[in-house]
């Protein structure tokens, strides 16, 4: 494994050993992946049976166990300084916020509800890289958000009647999806992936377990069965993809990012056709909606292929906070 230099060739602030950045066309394959196996993650919550808030609950223990161990395995050190371990769990305590809007969603407002007002994750992320970034909004992604949505739309064939509460879960969802994918887009230039995972995991698994102080009977003993999906489904499809969208968010935006994760609901309606052919068909609606969501996926990497200088080259230091 090679040490990573920026482009000043001086060393990085961090003293971890680290996978150097990758390449465009190597970042979107890698990124493909990611998204088929967060598609996964529907295809498990079918599987397992305890409530929404008990399953991110035990999916982040399960995280937290496997970086404590993958983390100096690697030869990485736990610790952090005191400023920087406050940073990665404040967005930790978003991705919490975020996985509770989400599931919360689910259940008042429904699956559909929920994932396509996760799909205006995008459009959130046209907004804020830019202020983060400090460059200008650039109207074509402003629109680009707004397509992603009609693609999932058609995707679901959706005619939503969704409560205002539900409604504000969804979008809140996806607003605190967009706000640490951002965040994370600054930081994986400055630490390695797996130690800023687990101290975002922990932020979150404590901000998750303030909910069992109101509803303390919701905190169950999976069974064997739910707690042999929950270890697929924390270390496939959290602990890998997490990881591994941090290294590529070294070399993509996060709105390339945001935009190609919205095909994760295809995905996931491939599986489970594939797995359920009784219970989930596809029809026209379906591709046409694929078909969208691809094509804007495709336009926007051919349109961000080249360079773009309004981007701060990334620096050796932590950013201030």
């Amino acid at each position: 494994m090679t040490v990573a230099y920026h482009a000043s060739g001086a060393r990085p602030t961090y003293d971890a050993r680290v996978v150097a950045n990758l390449s465009r066309p190597s970042a979107h394959a890698l990124l493909q992946g990611i998204v088929l196996l967060w598609g996964c993650t529907a295809i498990l919550g079918h599987q397992i049976s305890i409530q929404a808030v008990p399953l991110v609950w035990y999916r982040l223990l399960i995280v937290i166990a496997v970086l404590a161990v993958f983390v100096p395995a690697r030869g990485l050190s736990l610790r952090v300084p005191a400023k920087a371990a406050l940073r990665y769990a404040g967005v930790g305590a978003i991705v919490g916020i975020h996985w509770l809007c989400f599931y919360g969603a689910i259940k008042v407002a429904g699956i559909t509800t929920a994932v396509l007002t996760l799909s205006t994750m995008a459009f959130f992320t046209a907004f804020i890289e830019p202020i983060a970034f400090r460059r200008r909004i650039d109207p074509r992604e402003l629109a680009i958000g707004a397509l992603v949505v009609a693609g999932v739309a058609l995707l679901l064939q959706v005619e939503l009647h969704p409560t205002p509460f539900g409604l504000a879960l969804g979008l809140g969802s996806a607003l605190f999806a967009s706000l640490f994918g951002v965040m994370n887009g600054k930081l994986a230039h400055h630490e390695p992936p797996e130690r800023l995972m687990l101290y975002e995991a922990a932020a979150a698994f404590v901000v998750v377990s303030l909910c069992f102080t109101v509803a303390p009977s919701q905190l169950v003993m999976p069974s064997h069965a739910d707690l042999g999906w929950l270890v697929v489904l924390g270390v496939m499809c959290t602990v890998v993809p997490q990881v591994l969208v941090l290294h590529v968010l070294r070399t993509l935006s996060p709105f390339t990012v945001a935009v190609t994760t919205n095909l994760e609901p295809v995905y996931t309606l491939i599986l489970a056709a594939f797995l359920f052919p009784h219970d989930e068909p596809l029809g026209v609606r379906f591709y046409l909606g694929a078909a969208v969501l691809l094509g804007l996926v495709i336009v926007n990497g051919v349109r961000k292929a080249a360079p773009i200088s309004t981007l701060p080259a990334p620096s050796t230091a932590i950013p201030p906070g």
